[in-house]
């Protein structure tokens, strides 16, 4: 048995510990670079208390403002900003898209050149590999979804390929990351619904991937219940700061999962999903789950029926099943029940069900146009859909795509 695992140099975790994030990162540098959302912070009256306590570095700090997913342009220009303001830290506060952006800015800032060069399948002009460490990072995440806070990739939108690709290096790993549960239960339902899902992708994707590992899977296993506890609870009206801490650590159990055991078929669809019809992640992951585990086990008992990813499977159909019906609190169980095979139907059914109580679409509602069928398909094969535990073919993924797999 050999394997690695790699994440942030320290993780904080807990109710009120991003009032520590400002003080750390001005104790990493002279000039802070602040990477936020567009507004959820400043209207929380968050913005103005970080740029308050930033200001205590010795040179202040300066601020970038994501307001849109993030691409290579958007990237580009926040390198420029910090730059230009002479930021030697990065301090990443926000969704997905504030921390990918803060990741790629801090090892922009070091490396040169622009992100485009660094970003994996993205043919000519691409694929270069980060050489120095990054600016110091930290990483503070206001949604319980992404991990992105303990991932070492940054994935941006390429306008002009309508795809989304990876910077993906050791040297994106954030110096500290802090998570405050506090700061995602304020969430809209919407936005904590896609991004719990997002996580519970994670989690799934990561325990079935090629690349698993006894690390990853302790944290799968743990990660599972944590989020579907999380979201029935946001299903049901009863959310609770109990709620918000399962899903945060959930989020958290994944992001260091990805990281290292990688992803798999939703994954793989959801970058192009996002790049050529901008679904977006977390809503695309939610809609994709269900389906990639209903193909992926026909696919493996056709082609692979002793493969060990179907013991996983049943696995995990065995915790989703589990932590569903299940009334009681946070505890987990030592180990998944032994479940016969045809549980993982009645699993893939248990979260699309929890899907639609949560008001997000399946792949039938968003409606692939018929003719984007072969760039998605074209577009899929890189990335993530390497660590799948089994290759689908096209008409496989086709069904996926067009919402034809029975939920």
């Amino acid at each position: 048995m050999a394997f690695a695992f790699r994440t942030a140099g320290q993780v904080l975790f807990g109710r009120g510990e991003s009032a520590r994030a400002a003080a750390i990162a001005v104790g990493l540098g002279r000039r802070v670079l602040l990477c936020t959302g567009a507004a959820s912070l400043e209207a929380s009256g968050a913005l103005d208390r970080l740029v308050e306590q930033l200001g205590r570095a010795p040179d202040g700090c300066a601020r970038f403002a994501v307001p849109r997913e993030p691409d290579v342009p958007l990237v580009d220009e926040a390198t420029a900003c910090a730059r230009a303001e002479g930021c030697d830290v990065v301090l990443g506060c926000g969704g997905g898209a504030a921390l990918d952006v803060a990741k790629a800015v801090a090892a922009l800032a070091t490396n040169g050149g622009g992100a485009r060069d660094y970003l994996e399948d993205v043919g000519p002009g691409g694929g270069r590999a980060l050489e120095r460490p990054s600016l110091p990072t930290v990483l503070v995440p206001t949604t319980a979804g992404t991990g992105a806070e303990v991932t070492r990739n940054s994935v941006l939108r390429v306008p002009d390929r309508a795809v989304k690709r990876s910077m993906r290096s050791d040297l994106l790993l954030p110096r500290v990351a802090v998570i405050d549960p506090d700061l995602a239960a304020g969430a809209p339902p919407r936005v904590a619904a896609a991004a719990g899902l997002d996580a519970l992708t994670h989690l799934v994707e990561a325990y079935v991937s090629r690349a698993a590992q006894p690390l990853t899977d302790a944290l799968a296993v743990q990660g599972i219940p944590l989020a579907l506890r999380g979201l029935r609870a946001l299903a049901d009206g009863a959310a609770t700061p109990a709620t918000a801490e399962g899903l945060a650590l959930a989020a958290l159990y994944g992001g260091m999962a990805v990281a290292n055991a990688g992803l798999g078929a939703a994954h793989g669809l959801v970058a192009p999903l996002g790049g050529l019809l901008e679904v977006t992640h977390g809503v695309g992951c939610a809609a994709l789950l269900p389906s990639v585990m209903l193909v992926n086990v026909a696919a493996l008992r056709a082609a692979a029926p002793e493969s060990p990813a179907l013991r996983r499977y049943d696995e995990v159909a065995g915790i989703v099943l589990g932590a569903t019906e299940s009334r009681g609190g946070p505890g987990l169980p030592e180990r998944a029940p032994k479940r016969a095979p045809a549980s993982v139907e009645r699993a893939a059914r248990t979260i699309a069900g929890l899907r639609r109580r949560l008001g997000l679409p399946g792949m039938a509602e968003i409606g692939i146009p018929a003719d984007r069928i072969g760039p998605l398909l074209q577009e899929c094969r890189g990335g993530s859909m390497r660590a799948n535990p089994v290759v689908l073919d096209d008409a496989d993924l086709e069904r996926i795509l067009l919402g034809r797999v029975d939920e």
